[in-house]
């Protein structure tokens, strides 16, 4: 009897911890920025590629000015450390979200094959990815470094987000980055950063705007109204005529343009108890791209965040190809 093929799991570093500090004045909300996929390619010295659904099992969230119920700043009263409040976004899981960063991936692609079709060797680094930012917030801030128990960053290598050059403008080049959500940030022939989803709307021709088009005299139509008996019919063309014959949704912009929820979309969010503590369920982060916004009635208050990845296929972390 044959014996049974022993299962292999690759071994991979799973748990990423973060320090958050929230803002010097009390109840103030602030935004922390991470990039899971430049961090487990930190943690475990291989690539973790951008372009992937991040599967998160579970991220757990201690203020370190509270302990089981007693607050350590004595400015504070007790009572009020339960107030502490952490909201985690990410990109929205859209087919707009999707079709604008394949459009992105496959821009950015193309520009690198035209600018070596003359090239013989394979110039493209060893590590090269696409990366992109979350949003144009996000471009401007520092993303945090996962921490060991003694409080230690780990020491990131080389990770640049990636950059299209257009001569769009200009009369020699220019470059810039690219983000998922909100507005462009520049103007033709000095970009600064694109916004893929606004871009990918504005690239596309929408629906009409009403539809069908219809005349707006039909309800007095002679025809139509041969067995009309008094205004019944009327009203029930009128009614067909003007209800329902525009679309759900905004024509012009989709969500995550300028002004259509530019910002990430809320996939989890919690109240810290009263031993400043919370947990928060699983969810997908397309690109591994997070913002975690946090407040705390403790001016200064650091948050403990431990965010536990899901295991799977992908170099031990469960992380599907964006499709």
């Amino acid at each position: 009897m044959a014996a049974k093929k022993k299962s292999f799991r690759t071994p991979a570093v799973r748990y990423l911890r973060y320090n958050l500090t929230n803002s010097a004045t009390p109840g103030t909300e602030t935004s922390h920025y991470i990039d899971l996929a430049r961090d487990l390619s930190a943690l475990n010295r291989r690539l973790y590629r951008q372009g992937r659904d991040y599967h998160v099992k579970r991220v757990s969230i201690v203020s370190s000015n509270t302990i089981a119920g007693v607050v350590l700043n004595p400015d504070v009263t007790v009572g009020t450390q339960n107030a502490g409040r952490v909201t985690i976004g990410t990109i929205p899981d859209s087919w707009m979200a999707r079709n604008a960063w394949n459009r992105g991936f496959n821009i950015w692609n193309k520009m690198n094959k035209m600018a070596t079709a003359n090239i013989k060797s394979d110039i493209k680094g060893t590590w090269s990815d696409f990366k992109v930012y979350l949003s144009l917030d996000s471009r401007s801030a520092t993303l945090l470094n996962p921490l060991d128990n003694g409080g230690n960053a780990v020491r990131p290598g080389m990770w640049v987000y990636s950059q299209l050059v257009t001569p769009d403008g200009t009369t020699s080049a220019d470059t810039f980055d690219l983000h998922m959500l909100g507005n462009h940030s520049g103007s033709a022939g000095s970009w600064n950063s694109v916004g893929l989803i606004r871009s990918y709307g504005e690239s596309r021709a929408t629906v009409q705007s009403a539809d069908p088009n219809v005349p707006t005299t039909v309800s007095d139509d002679p025809i139509m109204n041969v067995f009309d008996d008094g205004t019944q019919i009327d009203e029930i063309i009128e009614d067909l005529e003007g209800q329902n014959d525009f679309p759900p949704y905004d024509v012009d912009e989709y969500p995550g343009d300028d002004t259509n929820m530019p910002k990430p979309l809320v996939v989890q969010q919690t109240t810290l108890g009263a031993d400043g503590r919370a947990t928060v369920g699983s969810f997908t982060a397309m690109c591994g791209l997070l913002e975690i916004e946090t407040t705390s009635p403790i001016g200064n208050d650091v948050y403990s965040v431990l965010v536990e990845l899901a295991p799977g296929s992908y170099r031990g972390i469960a992380a599907d190809v964006i499709a």
